[in-house]
């Protein structure tokens, strides 16, 4: 048997460095995914942090509505006084525009309502302990509606001093903030105590 010889049948000067450039382009390709990985965990710990954001400010109006609803069962001094039309408890008249709106706008529509002081029922106020985590706690408006008659019944009548006397309904509105005043929630709900 003869003896092979093993080496490269190309001599040296010749070789142009090709595995490098195969590396090289490897590498890159690595690094543009790697990237890309990177950007997109990213957006998702982003997408993430709002939802919960979401959920917090949500969880917060929801809190809200209870503690009304809390406070209006109860009967507390700060959830009556309804003609005084301040403090987040209002008198619904329809067609009438209810201080400190100037036309027939919703109050919860009303520019500068929820910011303006003394103009919502506070959520420590209703009776609650301080919700957490929230940039700020929920601002609670309840509005006095007009009676509604019993079923089967006529609301003119109970009017004047006949049938059964109307069932008092409350609208409470609640804007709930999350983590930080970028997610904003508002909840509406009817409450018949």
């Amino acid at each position: 048997m003869r003896a092979t010889n093993l080496k490269s049948s190309m001599p040296r000067g010749t070789q142009q460095g090709f595995v490098l450039v195969v590396a090289l382009i490897l590498l890159l390709v690595l690094t543009i995914l790697g990237l890309a990985a990177a950007q997109s965990t990213s957006l998702e710990e982003r997408m993430a942090g709002n939802y919960r954001n979401h959920t917090l400010a949500f969880q917060a109006a929801e809190a809200g509505i209870r503690a009304a609803e809390s406070c209006l069962s109860a009967g507390t001094a700060a959830c009556s006084g309804f003609s005084s039309n301040t403090n987040g408890v209002y008198l619904f008249i329809p067609g009438t525009p209810p201080p400190p709106s100037s036309a027939t706008t919703p109050l919860w529509n009303v520019p500068g309502f929820w910011s303006t002081a003394g103009n919502t029922l506070g959520y420590l106020n209703a009776g609650a302990s301080s919700f957490p985590n929230v940039a700020s706690q929920p601002q609670i408006l309840i509005e006095e509606m007009p009676p509604v008659a019993q079923p089967g019944g006529n609301i003119g009548t109970q009017q004047y001093g006949g049938g059964a006397p109307g069932i008092q309904l409350y609208r409470i509105t609640v804007l709930g903030t999350g983590g930080d005043n970028s997610a904003n929630v508002m909840l509406q709900a009817i409450f018949q105590p």
